[in-house]
C-alpha cells in the first residue's frame, strides 16, 4: 500500500540526498537545478517555464554534460531550439495575417446600434446601453407597483372612491413614467427646437411620431395614450364599459411586460455577440500577432544567425565531449 503524503514529506525531510555514484551522476544531470537557465531562462511572455526545461533535460540527459562548459554549450543548444520554434511561430503569424480575414464585427451593431448620426441632437440611440436600463429599470418599476387585480371592481359600495383612488395613482406613475422615458432616442423624435410660428409643424410631427409608435405598441405611446383618456375619465356607468377599460389596461400591462423581454432580449443578443467578437480577436490576434519584428528579410537573416549559432554550439560540445573521453581511453575501468 502506499505511503500517505505525510510520511513522504517527513522521509523527505530526512534525506540527505543520493548515496551512490550512480545517485549522484542522476541527480548531477537534474536540468531544473543546475545551470544559469534552471530557473529563469530568458522566455518570452506566453512561452512555457516547463516545456524549456523538458526541452533542456532531453539535452542533459542524451549529451550528459560534465563541468561549466559543457553545461553551457548545452543550454545554448537548447536556446537555439528554443529560438527556432520562435521563429517559426513568427512564420506562421506572418501568414496569417496575409490569409485570415478580419474578424466580424458584431451583427448587434447593426441590428441595434448605439448610436445615431451626428447631425441628429442627441446621438443616443434607443439602444444604447443607457437608455435600455432606463427603459427596462422604468418598466420594471411600473409593473411592480401596478397589476391587473388592482383595477376597481364594478358594482361594489364604494366602487366610485376606489375608482378615484387607482385613477390618481395610475395618473400619477403614468406621468412619472412618461417623463423619465428615454424618449429622445427614439426614432422619428420631433425636434424640440421649433420657433413660436413652427409650433403647428412641430405638433404634425409628434402626433405622426406617437402614432407610429402606438402602432408598434411602445410603452412610451402606449402610456402618453392610456393617461390621456383615463385622467379626466368618470368611473364606467356599466360593466361593458367597465369590461372595456378593464380589457385596455391588461393591454397595456402585457406591452409593457412584452417590452420588459424585449429589451431583456436585446440585451443578451449584445452580450453574446459582444463575447463572440473578443473571442474571435483573441484568437486572431493569437495567431497573427509575432514577437519578432514582421519583416521577412530580418526574419531571414535572424533565422540564419539561430541555425549558425545552434550548429556551432553542437560541434563545440561534442568536440569538447570527444577530447575528454579520449584523454581517458580506459574511462571509469582504469
Amino acid at each position: 500500500m502506499a505511503a500517505s503524503p505525510e510520511v513522504c514529506r517527513m522521509n523527505g525531510a530526512k534525506s540527505k540526498g543520493p548515496r551512490t555514484e550512480r545517485g549522484r551522476a542522476i541527480a548531477s544531470r537534474n536540468a531544473t537545478k543546475h545551470g544559469l537557465l534552471a530557473q529563469k531562462p530568458p522566455l518570452l511572455a506566453g512561452e512555457d517555464l516547463a516545456t524549456f526545461q523538458g526541452l533542456l533535460q532531453s539535452l542533459v540527459d542524451e549529451y550528459e554534460p560534465q563541468g561549466a562548459i559543457e553545461w553551457h554549450l548545452v543550454q545554448a543548444i537548447a536556446m537555439g531550439i528554443q529560438r527556432q520554434h520562435r521563429l517559426w511561430e513568427a512564420e506562421a503569424a506572418l501568414g496569417n495575417a496575409q490569409l485570415m480575414p478580419p474578424v466580424r464585427p458584431p451583427s448587434t451593431n447593426q441590428r441595434y446600434p448605439a448610436s445615431r448620426p451626428a447631425e441628429v441632437n442627441d446621438t443616443w440611440s434607443q439602444y444604447h446601453p443607457t437608455n435600455l436600463a432606463t427603459e427596462k429599470r422604468l418598466l420594471r418599476w411600473y409593473l411592480d407597483r401596478h397589476v391587473l387585480e388592482d383595477y376597481p371592481a364594478y358594482g361594489s359600495k364604494y366602487f366610485a372612491d376606489a375608482w378615484q383612488d387607482w385613477q390618481g395613482v395610475t395618473c400619477a406613475d403614468l406621468k412619472q413614467l412618461q417623463n423619465e422615458y428615454p424618449i429622445k432616442g427614439i426614432p422619428g423624435n420631433p425636434d424640440t427646437g421649433f420657433t413660436i410660428a413652427a409650433r403647428g409643424t412641430y405638433h404634425e410631427r409628434s402626433q405622426a411620431w406617437l402614432e407610429g409608435l402606438k402602432q408598434e405598441n411602445h410603452p412610451y405611446a402606449e402610456a402618453y395614450c392610456y393617461f390621456r383618456g383615463l385622467h379626466l375619465a368618470l368611473p364606467p356607468g356599466s360593466r361593458r364599459c367597465w369590461k372595456d377599460g378593464r380589457d385596455s389596461y391588461r393591454l397595456l400591462l402585457d406591452h409593457f411586460g412584452q417590452r420588459l423581454e424585449q429589451i431583456e432580449q436585446i440585451e443578451q443578443e449584445i452580450r453574446q455577440e459582444g463575447d463572440r467578437y473578443q473571442r474571435d480577436l483573441a484568437e486572431y490576434r493569437a495567431r497573427t500577432t509575432s514577437a519578432i519584428s514582421e519583416q521577412v528579410l530580418l526574419l531571414s537573416r535572424y533565422e540564419s544567425h539561430i541555425a549558425k549559432q545552434l550548429k556551432e554550439a553542437i560541434a563545440q560540445l561534442r568536440s569538447l565531449q570527444h577530447q575528454r573521453k579520449t584523454k581517458d581511453p580506459m574511462g571509469s575501468f582504469g
